[in-house]
This record gives C-alpha cells, sequence and structure tokens, in this order.
C-alpha cells in the first residue's frame, strides 16, 4: 500500500509541480461508476422531472495549463437513460412518440473548443448528436479539482458542466402543451490516469432489459400507459 501510494505522489507531483515548459495534455479515463448527467424539465408548471444518464467508459485530454489543448468526446448510452422510476422507464420506451430517442444507442457529445475564462471557469464548445440531430452547443464549464483521489490513490480530476438545450430542436416535440422544451443539463465528471476498474459494470436504467431493443420495447402498439 505505501509503494503504491509514494508511485501515485510522485506521478500526481509531477502533474502539479511541472512549470508551463513541460506541463503536456493528460489522458484521463473516466470514472464510469461516479460520473453522471442529469437533466430536469417542467412538467404541467407543477414541478421539473429530473431524469439521469450514465456516461460510458472512456477517455479525454486535459492540459491543466493550456485549456485549449484539451479535448473530449463522450457517449452516453440510451439504455442509461433513468427517470427513477422502473415502470415508467418502461413506459417512455414503449411510446412511439419517443421512437427517434429509443430507437438508437447513445447521444454523444464531441467538443471542439475549450477556452478558458477564470482561474477555474471555462466556455466547452462542441457538438451534441441526440435523437439522430446534431447540434452546436456550449456548456459552462468548472474545473473543481485536480489531486489525488484518497480511495483509488490515482491522480484525479473533477469538472462540472452545465448547458440548457431545447428538445424541440432535435426532433423531440412530444407532448409540448404538457412537458416543457428546455432541458436543463448538468454534467458531473470524474476522471482519473489509468484504467477504469469498474468499466465492466452494467449500465441499464430500473426496469430496462439490457439487450432489449426497440421492438422489444415498443411491443405492436404504440404507447404503453401513460410516458408523460
Amino acid at each position: 500500500m505505501m509503494t503504491k501510494t509514494l508511485i501515485a505522489a510522485s506521478v500526481l507531483a509531477g502533474l502539479l509541480l511541472a512549470g508551463p515548459a513541460t506541463a503536456a495534455p493528460q489522458t484521463y479515463t473516466i470514472v464510469s461508476k461516479l460520473s453522471r448527467v442529469s437533466f430536469n424539465l417542467e412538467h404541467q408548471g407543477f414541478i421539473q422531472l429530473f431524469g439521469t444518464l450514465r456516461l460510458a467508459p472512456g477517455n479525454f485530454v486535459f492540459d491543466a495549463e493550456d485549456w485549449s489543448q484539451s479535448s473530449v468526446a463522450v457517449k452516453m448510452p440510451i439504455p442509461s437513460l433513468d427517470m427513477g422510476d422502473a415502470v415508467w422507464n418502461q413506459q417512455i420506451r414503449g411510446d412511439s412518440a419517443w421512437k427517434a430517442l429509443f430507437s438508437r444507442a447513445e447521444i454523444g457529445f464531441r467538443s471542439t473548443k475549450l477556452e478558458q475564462t477564470g482561474p477555474q471557469q471555462g466556455l466547452l464548445h462542441g457538438e451534441l448528436s441526440l435523437a439522430g440531430v446534431t447540434k452546436p452547443v456550449t456548456l459552462q464549464l468548472r474545473f473543481n479539482k485536480l489531486g489525488l483521489n484518497q480511495v483509488s490513490e490515482k491522480p484525479s480530476v473533477g469538472f462540472a458542466a452545465t448547458t440548457t438545450i431545447k428538445r424541440s430542436d432535435f426532433g423531440l416535440d412530444a407532448y409540448a402543451d404538457l412537458v416543457g422544451d428546455a432541458l436543463a443539463v448538468n454534467i458531473q465528471l470524474e476522471a482519473a490516469v489509468g484504467a477504469d476498474g469498474d468499466a465492466g459494470h452494467a449500465t441499464t436504467a430500473l426496469g430496462v432489459k439490457p439487450m432489449g431493443g426497440m421492438a422489444d420495447q415498443m411491443g405492436k402498439g404504440g404507447k404503453a400507459g401513460s410516458s408523460h
């Protein structure tokens, strides 16, 4: 344990102490067990509905000295989309109004530019691919911490990012009279140097069949209960 700690501390010291002349972009692995994308939208004016998505295992590059040298491309598996209730998760997948979303395997984001606007603040520009439509988006980014994770003993980094999109921009305009168009998105991302030991864990939402395709979820006739 002591040897692992000393090695990890040495790697971290190199990351923290390297000056601008020697700093280089570092590749980090997403900690898939911890990282999440959450979203909320208005429900008939009564409340805000909340849902979550998992981030698929993957890597990105971050340069703490020169943010412009950073890049990220992440995927969010559609089977991981979770509204917090097993029955409801099945109902929305059984509603033909959401076929454009649930007939695809994932949501994707690819960065085009990262600009630093403050000591821990930045703007992450990129392209979001959702329900077969790709649109430019900009996220407000906060660089939380670069340091040694006390549990994994790995040099780690953490970010938070927020943005708001309109679901109708991506062709998801069902039930506009009942459910809000604006989706507020919040991303919590933790990553580390080295492999993700939890990459093989299941990411499917409550009540969702891991191998079920759209045909399995939809059945024959379109809607299964109330999805809204």
